[in-house]
């Protein structure tokens, strides 16, 4: 019965972690209150698009001051960087290393070809344009599917891989 508990609180410790979601930025997917299991880095292998992964606010604010996005503000940069420092922050990828990343009257376009979101209310972001960004090697772009109030990557630029803290496994509301 020991070695049961313990490999459980090793994966637990290690492995998975439940989590709550806390905001509605990846809304209808997710709304706050939410429940989710997190698989963690390392575990959670190669970060692909279209996946939804939770990211160290604080670790993504301090890169920000160095690598913010292109077009943004020194104090839009620091807004944002507020808002994220001492949160985890859940967010789908949209972008990989290489990619080159916009949005065009809210519709997100990917290597020069628009993607289809069906999560995502067009309407609320209608108007929007963004980028084009380039992903460095060692980074995703990431952004909330309620575009129009998530802080993501078009605030604070394209989150390091080191700031990734997995992927999300399971969906559920709670």
């Amino acid at each position: 019965m020991v070695l049961v508990a313990g490999a459980l609180v090793a994966t637990m410790t290690w492995v998975v972690e439940p989590l709550r979601v806390r905001s509605d930025s990846m809304s209808p997917t997710l709304a706050a209150g939410d429940h989710v299991l997190l698989l963690k880095t390392p575990w959670a292998g190669t970060i692909h698009r279209g996946d939804i992964v939770v990211l160290d606010g604080t670790g993504w604010a301090d890169r920000a001051g160095k690598d913010g996005p292109v077009g943004q503000s020194r104090d839009g940069i620091d807004a944002a960087a507020r808002i994220v420092r001492d949160t985890s922050l859940v967010k789908r990828v949209v972008g990989v290393g290489g990619d080159t990343v916009g949005l065009e009257d809210g519709v997100l376009v990917l290597n020069g070809a628009a993607v289809p979101e069906p999560f995502v209310d067009l309407e609320s972001v209608d108007g929007v344009w963004f980028g084009p960004v380039t992903v460095p090697a060692d980074a995703v772009f990431v952004m909330g599917d309620a575009r129009s109030t998530s802080v993501d990557s078009r605030d604070l630029g394209p989150a390091p891989l080191d700031v990734v803290e997995g992927r999300v496994v399971s969906l559920g509301p709670s």
